[in-house]
């Protein structure tokens, strides 16, 4: 295994074709709306104050507190009354908002002008359908590490909701209390992993720093349409850094690194992240071919079950 590192100053004003489309989250003089998802209080405060850094970012917050309710064992009278009660009661929705207001007027200082709602039933499934509802471009939720049980034992919230989600997933750890200066973006040169790219170097704060990690294996796969793996196999991977930092520092004063490494794309990026200590980890998440997710397995759900690190998650952009 070999690991280069380069660093590359930021780029001013060049002339880069930047890929349209690409989603306009973070960029100065924009809006969006942006939805935070609380399940419980545990992780909520740092989830909360990102948003409100974001606000500063375009963002128009709408907050969903999203219950789990156990559905009644059959033949237990009292189990039905405490489930319809939780399910249809509106004073414990109401009380579920107030509650969320006082943490957010607590965790910000300030009462906010957020729309609050309560919801019952599957978290994931409520989330992912509230993040449709409310047109919402950006999703915020709360994550934290998981023990070598959790992992084995399957998915939780946070993860489940990461796969369902068609818009970036903000998954934030206690530790990030605003918003990223050092973010590490992995990459393969692919649009997909470009537009992570370009949506990592618009949060990263002016003097900030993006760190570009590209993670392949001793004899690279490449599959009919993977534009990265052409691009790296036709111009080499120095070459396609070049690409990638002119694009994403254009205009910026941003610092941008690069990161090199061979081998298993997920225990690299796992190794690289804990040499580079970022306050975030940017991926792209896209469906791989059968035979490539058998060798590399998922890398995106490898970093995020891992939980050691704050992850902005973002899926293909919807064509059109």
């Amino acid at each position: 295994m070999t690991t280069q590192t380069a660093e590359t100053p930021a780029a001013e004003s060049k002339s880069s074709s930047v890929a349209r489309g690409f989603r306009h989250l973070f960029r100065p003089g924009t809006s969006f709306k942006l939805l935070l998802a609380i399940k419980n209080d545990d992780n909520a405060r740092a989830a909360i104050r990102v948003t409100d850094a974001l606000t500063a970012r375009g963002a128009v917050p709408t907050v969903i507190r999203a219950t789990e309710v156990m559905a009644p064992v059959p033949g237990t009278p009292d189990s039905m009354v405490f489930f319809a009660e939780a399910v249809l009661g509106e004073d414990f929705h109401e009380a579920q908002v107030h509650s969320l207001r006082a943490l957010i007027e607590s965790t910000t200082g300030m009462a906010q002008p957020w729309a609050v709602t309560s919801v019952t039933g599957d978290p994931a499934l409520c989330i992912t359908e509230e993040t449709q509802a409310t047109d919402s471009e950006l999703l915020v939720i709360g994550i934290h590490r998981h023990g070598a049980f959790e992992q084995a034992i399957g998915e939780n919230t946070a993860t489940r909701v990461m796969a369902r989600a068609a818009v970036p997933v903000l998954g934030v750890r206690p530790a990030l209390s605003g918003l990223p200066r050092r973010i590490m973006v992995a990459t393969d040169f692919g649009n997909a992993s470009r537009e992570a790219a370009h949506l990592a170097a618009n949060l990263a704060d002016p003097g900030g720093s993006v760190i570009l990690v590209h993670a392949s294996l001793p004899t690279p796969i490449v599959e009919e349409g993977d534009e990265g793996a052409a691009l790296v196999q036709t111009e080499g991977i120095e070459h396609a850094f070049l690409h990638l930092t002119d694009e994403i520092s254009e205009g910026k004063s941003i610092q941008v690194e690069t990161v090199s490494r061979t081998g298993d794309a997920g225990a690299q990026l796992m190794a690289a992240a804990a040499l580079i200590s970022p306050d975030l980890i940017t991926i792209a998440s896209q469906r791989h071919h059968l035979i490539t997710r058998l060798i590399l397995g998922s890398v995106t759900r490898k970093l995020v079950r891992e939980g050691s690190w704050s992850m902005l998650i973002a899926p293909p952009a919807r064509s059109g």
